[in-house]
């Protein structure tokens, strides 16, 4: 009964600084939490009851191109964590319409700066900070979390992420980009939507987890649906990321979750006991 009337003060307290709080029967919604100065560097803070909780950053997919922390399901997935105790922002971050790669990890980086920072305030547990992502929100909760070089710009490091899941992701290119002559990857750089991303080899091989493993990447979980694995050759990217970190002692491995699409993967996680979630 005191902790309950202990979250109640503190939700009254809440509702008078900030109107966008929502109470639902497992805690608090804190809605469109400004992380950084963009329209798109928003999030929504899913807040439990419970104190000294862990919290989970989730990143949507939608090839760079697309998708919204409000879109089906992902402000689902956030009810359906603070439902089992669990703190979870879900963000949104600038596409590639408005601005161009690296500005996507960068925008991740500064999300989890912000947590680092205010979740405490709210009874979080700041050393207990997951990244998780799906499809390309899945590229991009790996790079963060082994490429140093974004934590290294808001003034954190490795050791401040708990743990990585990346969903239905690549982490190398398969070997594809290796096998092209230089005519190739000039055309595949200046007219493929999606390598016109990156716009050059260099900047593409920077973009890959692969290229990053290092001894101080977090605990990192790769999940694929059955469905996935081979067209691109994801089953294999994850094979080798996985191979390649073993050498360095770090605690990463992948898992396929059977009977799943590549959408059904995270469709499927606004259930509790969906198999993905429980992982």
């Amino acid at each position: 009964m005191k902790l309950l009337l202990m979250f109640v003060l503190f939700f009254l307290e809440l509702s008078i600084s900030s109107p966008k709080l929502t109470a639902t029967p497992y805690g608090v919604i804190d809605s469109d939490i400004s992380y950084a100065s963009s329209d798109k560097n928003s999030l929504d803070l899913y807040i439990p009851t419970s104190q000294n909780f862990p919290v989970i950053l989730f990143i949507h997919g939608g090839s760079f191109v697309s998708g919204d922390r409000k879109d089906y399901p992902y402000a689902q997935i956030g009810e359906m964590f603070q439902k089992l105790g669990i703190g979870c922002a879900v963000m949104s971050y600038r596409l590639l319409q408005d601005s161009v790669w690296p500005a996507q990890p960068r925008d991740v980086a500064k999300a989890i700066r912000w947590l680092k920072d205010n979740i405490a305030d709210v009874g979080g547990d700041p050393s207990k900070i997951f990244i998780v992502g799906h499809s390309s929100g899945g590229h991009l909760s790996a790079i963060v979390c082994t490429d140093t070089i974004y934590l290294t710009e808001v003034g954190m490091n490795l050791k401040d992420i708990a743990g990585c899941v990346s969903i239905g992701a690549m982490m190398s290119d398969g070997g594809s980009v290796a096998q092209l002559t230089e005519h190739e990857l000039r055309y595949l750089f200046s007219k493929d939507w999606f390598f016109k991303i990156f716009g050059e080899k260099e900047k593409f091989q920077r973009s890959l987890p692969i290229n990053h493993i290092n001894p101080s990447i977090p605990k990192m979980l790769l999940l694929l649906a059955d469905e996935e694995l081979y067209d691109p050759p994801k089953l294999q990217s994850v094979e080798e990321f996985v191979l390649l970190s073993k050498k360095y002692n770090t605690l990463t491995s992948y898992e396929i979750i059977p009977h799943r699409s590549h959408m059904g993967t995270v469709e499927e996680m606004v259930h509790p006991n969906d198999i993905t979630v429980q992982k």
